[in-house]
């Protein structure tokens, strides 16, 4: 006996024989509704429902159950018994249905691109297999169908998640919204700062404050005052948003809309095209006139009923906005480009480069991770600087991933691409200069574009970590299949030998740059899993002054990273640090925490007023912290013989 979990519509099976078949359709099913189906799949679950009316049964159970799952997600009340269309009957929860084999003649690819449009809106599934899938409300009883505009405007019916906000107030009564609420139709008030909202159909709106919008339905907006930017995916064109002057009608676009207090609406298209519909009457008779509006086209309507007029296009009159919203754009291979996808990033507030390799590290589009972009030949160059640094550009830097900050002078890509092409500014002067802003001041190890109108157009220019002039809120990332080179989101300098003729012990060093808080034991195994000329790497042991001094003269002094982890480890409680080759650490003193703690990791620390003249200390850092956002470590190879080289 195999029975529906909402016991509607249950399908009775009497032979053991089935139960295999049963099997692979629920598998089959569970694989369609997710999106994951492959073709030969697809064919083979075609092939079981053709002519078994129990196993079609046995499908329908499974994407009604699926169905209901995905209701009570999205509107918080359990879904009701389903109307299965013409020549199915349903009167209570306990009587049979009977299922007409028309019904169950759509094609599964029908499905499947429902399926894969809609992630796994299972409840569209069902109402593409049985013709007509309707879902009561639970409080009121009114039948409404999957996808009409009484579903979405249901007071009760989710239709919106708030992904972020800063001063967000919902509804009248000035209740506020966490992030990551799912929010139902109504007056959506953001006072100040911002909020991003993402509708159920996928469109996504960022919300300027002060603004009044009504949420109406997953489709459809109004937009009382205030200022918003949108991105409208696939599944979002027709979205309407309307404002006291204007309708418009998405198809397929990036564009910001301002309405002024006496409800005057720019609209400025950023990218695609929206359809503006106004009350005046059309060429061809009807009631409502369409005019379309395409990329970089911008107009003002003043009153209802009317067309407005044309204005210049400013894309700086949404600030952050439109470059926050907007979708990676490609670099086609037909038009000489490398198929990777591409983003300028605008944040609120100003950000290191670290955090902004760091961010671009932990985002993907398209299955595609991302790094900070990598301009590797002029081509690429002007690509970038074409789509994304225009006048309208609210920034005047933006991070870009190069980098000489493990050695001065040496500039890399994160990617670890070769360094074949250049466009350094040539203004106010040539370019890279690793200015100092002052005797302190530790350089410019950074990349980034920049522009200084009516001088220098946009190339490139190196910064400090810690400028006290510039201060950049931008960053370009780049999507591409998975590099090597970022694996452990690091970048490693080529090792140093400490020669046995210059009083070393011909022992190979090198430093890695790490982008993100890793802990010590991570970084432990990782210098193990190295191997050079023969010698397993470890993290390095700085057990001598004149090796201490080494590395902070030779590795060190010319890099821009402030902490670098070392091989010691150990209990404070007991007085007993190590190396990790064993070894006791003696004969120096490891600068320890004001605050009580007792298992250790230790970091050669950048100090100008530390004990030794190099400006570098060891210090013990609790195991339970990890390091600032970026910092690096050092592996030591003890590579037998003084003939051991690269």
């Amino acid at each position: 006996m195999h029975q529906s979990a909402n016991g509607a519509g249950a399908c009775t099976m009497t032979h053991d024989a089935q139960r295999d078949a049963a099997a692979e359709v629920t598998h089959l099913a569970n694989r369609m509704c997710d999106g994951t189906v492959t073709e030969q799949e697809r064919a083979r679950l075609e092939e079981l429902l053709r002519d078994r009316d129990d196993l079609r049964c046995i499908y329908l159970d499974h994407l009604r159950v699926h169905a209901g799952l995905v209701w009570r997600y999205r509107t918080g009340a359990p879904a009701a018994p389903a109307d299965h269309g013409p020549g199915a009957v349903v009167t209570t929860e306990s009587e049979r249905v009977k299922t007409p084999r028309a019904a169950l003649d759509w094609p599964l690819n029908l499905i499947q691109r429902w399926a894969l449009v809609l992630a796994v809106s299972a409840s569209l599934l069902a109402a593409a297999w049985i013709g007509v899938h309707a879902l009561q409300d639970a409080d009121q009883g009114a039948t409404r169908k999957v996808g009409s505009a009484a579903e979405n405007s249901s007071p009760h019916g989710f239709v919106a998640t708030l992904r972020s906000s800063t001063a967000a107030v919902w509804g009248a009564n000035g209740r506020a919204v966490d992030e990551g609420s799912r929010v139902t139709a109504g007056d959506l008030r953001v006072t100040a700062g911002d909020a991003e909202l993402v509708f159920d159909s996928g469109a996504r709106l960022l919300i300027a404050g002060p603004a009044k919008l009504n949420v109406e339905s997953a489709d459809e907006a109004f937009l009382q005052q205030g200022t918003i930017a949108a991105h409208m995916p696939p599944t979002a064109v027709g979205f309407r948003l309307r404002t006291p002057t204007s309708t418009l009608i998405d198809q397929g676009t990036e564009f910001g809309v301002l309405v002024e207090e006496g409800g005057a609406t720019e609209v400025q298209v950023f990218r695609g095209q929206v359809d503006l519909r106004y009350d005046a009457p059309a060429a061809d008779g009807d009631e409502v006139a369409t005019l379309e509006l395409g990329d970089r086209q911008a107009r003002r309507i003043e009153q209802p009923g009317d067309a407005g007029r044309e204005i210049a296009f400013s894309q700086t009159r949404f600030g952050t906005l439109p470059n926050r919203v907007a979708e990676p754009v490609e670099w086609p291979v037909a038009a000489g480009g490398n198929g990777h996808f591409y983003q300028l990033v605008v944040e609120k507030e100003p950000l290191t480069w670290h955090e902004a390799a760091r961010r671009s590290m932990n985002v993907h589009y398209r299955g595609l991770p991302g790094h900070l972009v990598t301009a590797t030949s002029q081509d690429e160059d002007e690509f970038i600087v074409a789509t994304f640094l225009g006048e309208d550009t609210p920034a005047r830097g933006v991070w870009i991933g190069l980098t000489d900050v493990l050695r001065e002078g040496v500039f890399r890509w994160v990617t670890n691409e070769p360094y074949d092409y250049a466009n350094w500014a040539q203004w106010p002067a040539e370019q890279p200069d690793n200015f100092q802003e002052a005797a302190w001041h530790g350089g410019e190890d950074y990349g980034m574009y920049t522009r200084f109108p009516d001088k220098q157009p946009w190339a490139w220019n190196d910064l400090s970590i810690d400028s006290m002039h510039e201060k950049v809120s931008a960053y370009l990332v780049e999507y591409e299949p998975p590099i090597d080179a970022l694996k452990n989101r690091s970048m490693a300098l080529e090792p140093i030998q400490w020669k046995a003729a210059e009083g070393g012990n011909d022992h190979y060093y090198r430093m890695v740059l790490v982008f993100e808080p890793t802990d010590w034991e991570t970084v432990r195994s990782w210098a193990a899993s190295t191997e050079l000329l023969g010698a397993k790497g470890r993290l390095v042991t700085l057990e001598t002054a004149e090796e201490r001094e080494f590395v902070a003269e030779q590795i060190l002094r010319i890099c821009g990273i402030p902490q670098m982890m070392v091989g010691l480890s150990g209990s404070l409680v007991q007085d007993d640090l190590r190396w990790v080759t064993g070894e006791r650490v003696e004969g120096f003193d490891v600068v320890r925490s004001h605050l009580p703690t007792d298992l250790v990791y230790g970091v050669f620390h950048w100090n100008p007023a530390g004990q030794w003249q190099t400006g570098w200390e060891i210090r013990a850092i609790s195991m339970d912290v990890l390091p600032d956002g970026w910092f690096g470590y050092l592996v030591e190879y003890p590579v037998e013989g003084p003939n051991a080289s690269l």
